[in-house]
């Protein structure tokens, strides 16, 4: 897979991180700060293959579908920033939405969570574009708790997909 399209996939992404607070129609002053914050600390994705599958499966998966389970994902999300920030992230995660009329058109966006023993513990962002008749797929913002989990999760988001596909992983 070449620079560029892998670039332009990024920006994708980015634009699509940034629609849900630039966008808004009442964005608060903590999740335009936490928007600023997630998109100085972003990294450009690197192509990868499926993980080897795991020798357990300690997760149960949620596709999120409801504000609740977004709620979830948000909370693990901004745990995984200093706590300085951790109320300007939660603000800015929390304003992400999969369907609320401010979605980029080139992107197609899945997010899960994991649990383990009744708590949130895993997430991941799938992000699916089409670069020059290519689909690519990339998974950001992965949270797991062991390595198995993280396998576990890598593969639930890359399933059902065609095998032309390209992946890219933000690390």
């Amino acid at each position: 897979m070449n620079a560029p399209a892998i670039i332009s996939h990024f920006d994708i992404k980015q634009r699509w991180m940034a629609c849900h607070v630039k966008q808004a129609q009442f964005p608060t002053k903590e999740s335009l700060t936490g928007y600023d914050i997630y998109h100085a600390a972003t990294q450009s994705p690197e192509p990868f293959v499926m993980p080897a599958a795991p020798a357990t499966h300690p997760l149960t998966l949620y596709w999120i579908d409801s504000h609740p389970l977004m709620i979830q994902y948000a909370k693990l999300q901004a745990k995984q920033w200093p706590e300085s920030d951790h109320a300007n992230m939660l603000a800015y995660f929390a304003q992400l939405a999969l369907q609320d009329g401010v979605e980029v058109a080139e992107a197609g966006v899945s997010l899960c969570i994991g649990t383990q023993n009744g708590e949130t513990c895993a997430a991941a962002m799938r992000v699916d574009t089409q670069e020059n008749g290519q689909p690519i797929s990339g998974i950001y913002d992965l949270i797991a708790p062991t390595d198995d989990a993280r396998a576990q999760l890598l593969r639930a988001m890359m399933e059902a997909t065609d095998d032309n596909r390209q992946w890219v992983i933000a690390r």
